[in-house]
Order: C-alpha cells, then structure tokens, then sequence
C-alpha cells in the first residue's frame, strides 16, 4: 500500500488537471458559501422561534391569570345567585333579571337584561325612547355594583331589531288568517300601507278585543302614489306569508276598497269586512249630516268652547271638534253634553258654588 505522503502520480496531461482542480474547486467553494447562508438562516430562525415562544409563553401566562380571575368572579356570582334562590318566592322575578344581567348574546355590549328591561319600558309601560333610557340610567345606577346603561338611540335599535324579526320571520300558510289592512297618515310624499295578521284559532271565545300579541305584521309597502292596481298587487305579494285568507278588514276607502274587491274576485274564498268604527261613523255622519239638531248643538257647543276657554268656568268647556274622523269621535261630545245636563240639573248641589250661577246661566 502506498504512502499518504508520496506524491500522486497523475496520467492525465497538467492542461487538463488545472482546469479540472479549478473546476472542482469552484464548486467546493459554492457549496461552502451555501451552506453558510443556510446555517446563518437556521440560526436566524432559531432566534425568531425561541422570541416569538417567550412571547406566546408570557402572553399564556397573562391568559392563565385572567382566567383565574374570572373564574373567581364567576364563582362569586355563583354564590351570589344561590343565595338569592334560598330566598322566599316573592324575589323570584328579581333573580330572573340577576340572571338575566349576566349573559350578554354575541356581538352585543349590553347584557340580555339591559336589552329587556328597555323593551318592557316601551313596550309594556309606554314609555318614550328617551323616557326609557333616563329610566335605565336610574336603574341602573342603584343597582350594585353600578351597571353600564344604553343611550335611547341603542334602545331603539333593539327595538328596530325586534320589528324587523316580526315582520320577516315565516308565517303558518293556513286557511284561517284575518288580514288588517290600511294606509298610514300620509307625511311627506310617501304613504304605507300596512298588513296586519290575526288567526282566528288564537282567538277565545271571549276575546272582544285584540291584543299585541294575537296580531302579527305580514307585509309594510312604501309608496309614493297608491291606487286599486297597486293595493291589488301588494296583496297578491303577501300571499306567500300566509296564503290565502279568510277575510281582509279594511276601513273601505276608495283605494283599498278598490284593491280589496279585485282581490277578492280572484279569490273566492276570500270575504272583504269593514272596520266597525269606520262603518258606524259612516252611519253616524249618514244619519246626523242633514240633523238641524245636531247641527246647532254643534254650533253652540263650539261657541261655548270659545266663550269659557279663558273664564272660571273653563273646566266646563267641551271637548275640541275634530275636522278629520268627526263622527268617530262622536261619543267624546254626547258624553259631555250628558254631564252639562246632569250639572245643570243639580243647581242646587254644593259643588256649584265654586262658579257663578249668573255667570253659568249666560254662558
């Protein structure tokens, strides 16, 4: 075996052993220069993953101790809870809204309790928009600990939000909806017109009025000019909310009388009702329009309106006389005539003698 040492003995000629040791050498030299980058890029990234695990190690560490913090609260109100269920029956509607002002629904600030405690305020007590929400704040502030409280313009987007549900959720296509149908006061150069929806099945054999919730809203039409045609083809369009109904309620005015009878000739199965308050007061103006009688108590129950509006006897004065749906508000006036006869009846009772009967007798 040859020594390491002993010089290699080549066949090939120099001319190409130069280019070939060159070539070689080159190449070795790439490979090195490679592989030094390659190694700078692992070590680079190395760095990065070891930063970047610190920094997620850190921000878990944070998490942990938040979540032990709410765990902790969660436990409190927890007790906080059983302990008002120990209590006696009469706080239950309280511990509903204690349970109620702990979840909020996704994407909301305000807990579920703040979004009903608003709508009962509107819905239930009457109450304005901006009523409500002072009434929330002052709610809100007693309770401890203090709660946040929504502003009215909040409040009234939940309140669109229930609206918009009602009135785009599906309907039971059944044979015995009753649909209300009327324009609303017209204000600008739009009007509306409105489709309500009663079944009868919910309706007891006592139910002599409707209530909110026996009525469903089936269809809301924004125009800018209404006529028979277009009434006709905004019923046609509710049909796939309901189907076909029973009966249509109208107050039989021009346009919707003319919509609602081309409805329902094309559906048979379907009978056109006036509202009872607009029919009555059409009887009413029918009967008392040409009545001398009632035209002249008209005219001096007006006339004494104008003459004890601004005189000790102003707590006698009529009622105002409507110019529109004068004789659906008929009643207000017959009433007050009834108790000016019944007054002026009792000359004697004490209750007169914080008037002048002079003064009365001449007015």
């Amino acid at each position: 075996m040859p020594s390491l040492q002993e010089k290699s003995v080549y066949k090939s000629p120099e001319r190409k052993l130069v280019r070939f040791f060159e070539t070689s050498r080159n190449k070795w030299k790439t490979n090195a220069r490679e592989s030094k980058r390659m190694l700078k890029r692992l070590k680079n990234r190395v760095c990065f993953l070891e930063t970047s695990r610190a920094r997620w190690k850190d921000k878990a560490k944070r998490l942990e101790v938040e979540l032990a913090q709410m765990k902790a609260r969660e436990h409190a109100r927890e007790a906080e809870l059983a302990a008002l269920k120990k209590k006696p029956s009469d706080e239950g509607s309280r511990l509903k809204y204690v349970e109620e002002f702990t979840y909020a629904p996704a994407r909301q600030q305000y807990s579920l309790g703040h979004i009903t405690l608003f709508l009962d305020f509107v819905l239930s007590a009457a109450t304005s928009l901006r009523g409500a929400g002072r009434a929330m704040a002052m709610a809100m502030a007693v309770v401890s600990p203090p709660l946040a409280s929504p502003s009215w313009s909040t409040g009234r987007l939940w309140l669109l939000r229930l609206g918009y549900y009602k009135l785009t959720r599906p309907q039971p296509h059944t044979s015995d909806w009753v649909w209300i149908v009327d324009h609303t006061a017209q204000m600008g150069a739009a009007t509306c017109l409105v489709i309500l929806g009663v079944r009868l099945s919910a309706l007891g054999p006592d139910d002599y009025g409707l209530r909110h919730e026996q009525v469903e809203p089936l269809a809301l039409f924004p125009v800018t000019q209404s006529n028979g045609q277009v009434v006709y083809e905004q019923l046609e369009q509710t049909l796939a909310r309901t189907g076909v109904p029973r009966e249509i309620v109208s107050d039989a005015g021009s346009q919707l009388h003319a919509g609602v009878s081309r409805f329902c000739r094309a559906h048979p199965e379907t009978a056109s009702i006036s509202d009872i308050k607009h029919q009555t007061a059409l009887l009413l103006k029918h009967d008392l329009q040409s009545d001398a009688t009632w035209d002249t108590f008209c005219q001096l129950a007006t006339r004494t309106r104008h003459q004890v509006q601004q005189t000790p006897l102003a707590a006698l004065a009529p009622p105002n006389q409507r110019t529109k749906s004068r004789y659906m508000n008929v009643d207000r006036l017959v009433v007050w005539g009834d108790r000016m006869l019944a007054f002026l009846d009792r000359q004697l009772s004490p209750s007169l003698e914080a008037f002048d009967p002079a003064q009365i007798e001449a007015k």
